[in-house]
């Protein structure tokens, strides 16, 4: 299979991304690599890209990285296909010899997950209805009664379907047939409807009109060990106990094999936004890890039409219960990575208004916010497939209803297929400036000769990049990233005189941390407490050569070797 880049022209089936990560590797072996560092439940494997120039020079494990991934959520499809955007776009530009990328991947790496629910994801392709994440089965002993989501009039998709009852807490829209409005109490008890999944009952007895439990109910985006706790919500739960799931797990210990991550993005979808910290009040993270993320978040969005928004208080579905479980928040409160969620594609928008609470819409949605939203997907100009007219189907247990409906997936979910390039390319952006803030480490070594034979070695250790060499401070107040350290090895005709043959620098600022403290304010200029820059000296007898090798987990870890350019004093009796 030949591999072609992803341009966002249509949604991709997991089997097609599958194929294109492997055609991907084989093409350009000298620039991607794939691993499998997964399996799932039903036997597919999490795929994970990774994209470094120049390998035989600086290994893969001692650069500085990003990671990005999508999927994890099943319904969320524009969040992969952005992925595989990215992963061209930066093929494509290292391929072509982009300076900059080219500069760039020969130091850095970049890690990505083009889906985290590979199952989830092609059982909505297959036509599934829908499903939070993956095929984890029922729970033992979970009794299922009620109506089950499923296609029972064989086109091979799940809408939904009405039925007119005096009791239905729905009537049709005076203006805008396939928007089944809120009921009224002056409404005509003639004109109301149940509506609901296309499906049937379980164990039905003839009477109740009931929900079932969700066959799949498992949020994988509860189940990452960042304030893990038990979590009930639409029917969707957190899991037994954090990383329970074969998926969560195996992103948790791809991550800790790769100590070089030092910022992160996962897609989701939608409401096009950049969710940031905090989670939660309080939160673990200081004011100075909160501000940091934010400023990067605001400089990664602008320009795009995505807002950067706080989780707490402002995307929360209840204020008095923080979201828990979330790989995003995980990242940043238990590994100290500026970890971000992505919310690709704001439907809002394409309707024509602003949605300022969007965490609210999810609950408790106004009639104004819906109407737009309907008149938009289903008026004049809508894609072909996006709108299924109510049409008559003799159900096996109701008798008459009517399916039909939006097609959610296509329309509020994810864009359009017509706009999906569209999107990708904006998430690109954010995620290649992200990718960017990555700390930039390099140590040079300067020589001098002293009196006596003896000559002067100093590492100056130089941090050029937004992060800090340990990410958020928050990972250096909890010593969970290893600090800089500078290691001089003499070789045949060289020993140190002066100076420990290993020393401890500490974290390194980068210019990130002077938006936060002495270089926030344009009118008051300041410089910062700790700096971007450390040196180290020794001195050295001989004229041997001598390498200085250097480990910053985050930052990278690599080494130089010096070699004395200018010949031994006769003086000093050398030689």
């Amino acid at each position: 299979m030949s591999w072609t880049p992803y341009v966002g022209d249509r949604y991709l089936s997991w089997h097609e991304i599958a194929g294109w990560c492997h055609a991907l590797a084989k093409a350009h072996p000298d620039l991607v690599t794939l691993d499998r560092i997964g399996t799932t439940r039903h036997g597919n494997g999490l795929l994970l890209l990774t994209i470094a120039t120049g390998r035989g020079r600086r290994s893969v494990a001692d650069r500085s990285a990003f990671w990005l991934d999508g999927g994890t959520h099943a319904a969320e499809w524009a969040g992969v296909m952005s992925a595989l955007y990215t992963v061209s776009r930066w093929v494509e530009g290292l391929v072509e010899g982009d300076p900059s990328l080219t500069d760039w991947f020969s130091r850095h790496a970049a890690f990505v997950l083009p889906c985290m629910s590979p199952d989830g994801y092609q059982a909505m392709h297959d036509g599934a209805p829908f499903l939070r994440s993956t095929l984890r089965p029922p729970r033992p002993g979970q009794l299922r009664v009620g109506l089950e989501p499923r296609d029972i009039d064989g086109d091979g998709e799940v809408r939904w379907m009405r039925w007119r009852h005096p009791a239905g807490p729905y009537v049709e829209d005076e203006t805008l047939p396939l928007y089944m409005r809120n009921r009224r109490v002056d409404d005509d008890p003639s004109r109301a409807f149940f509506v609901a999944s296309e499906g049937e009952f379980l164990e039905w007895d003839g009477h109740r009109w009931i929900a079932a439990p969700l066959r799949h109910g498992l949020d994988l985006n509860r189940n990452f060990p960042g304030h893990w706790a038990p979590f009930s919500m639409f029917g969707m739960d957190g899991g037994d106990i954090p990383l329970s799931e074969p998926e969560s797990r195996a992103v948790v210990d791809a991550l800790r094999a790769r100590p070089g991550i030092a910022a992160a993005v996962t897609n989701h979808t939608y409401t096009g936004a950049l969710l940031t910290q905090p989670y939660r009040d309080p939160s673990p993270l200081s004011d100075q890890d909160i501000a940091l993320m934010e400023i990067l978040g605001q400089d990664a969005v602008r320009g795009t039409g995505y807002r950067c928004i706080r989780v707490h208080p402002d995307f929360v579905y209840d204020p008095s219960k923080p979201i828990v479980g979330v790989w995003a928040d995980t990242l940043s409160t238990v590994f100290g990575i500026p970890g971000y969620t992505l919310e690709l594609w704001d439907p809002f928008a394409a309707a024509g208004f602003t949605n300022d609470d969007p965490a609210t819409f999810f609950r408790l949605p106004t009639d104004d916010q819906l109407r737009p939203l309907f008149a938009h997907f289903t008026g004049p100009g809508a894609a072909d497939d996006a709108v299924r007219p109510w049409r008559p189907f003799q159900h096996p247990q109701l008798g008459p209803v009517e399916i039909g409906g939006l097609d959610y997936l296509r329309t509020v979910r994810n864009p359009p297929t017509a706009l999906l390039a569209t999107e990708c390319a904006r998430s690109h952006t954010v995620a290649d400036r992200i990718r960017m803030a990555l700390p930039d480490l390099a140590v040079r070594v300067v020589e001098k000769r002293l009196p006596g034979g003896l000559r002067s070695v100093e590492a100056i250790a130089e941090n050029l990049g937004f992060l800090s060499t340990g990410g958020l401070p928050y990972a250096e107040q909890r010593n969970l990233v290893s600090t800089v350290q500078l290691r001089l090895e003499p070789h045949a005709g060289a020993r140190i005189v002066a100076g420990e043959a290993a020393v401890d620098l500490g974290h390194i600022d980068g210019w990130g941390a002077m938006r936060i403290a002495g270089s926030r304010h344009p009118l008051y200029p300041n410089l910062p407490a700790r700096g971007h820059r450390r040196a180290v000296r020794w001195v050295v007898e001989g004229d041997g050569p001598v390498t200085v090798h250097w480990t910053g987990a985050r930052a990278g870890n690599g080494a130089t070797t010096s070699v004395p350019s200018m010949p031994a004093d006769p003086s000093s009796g050398a030689g």
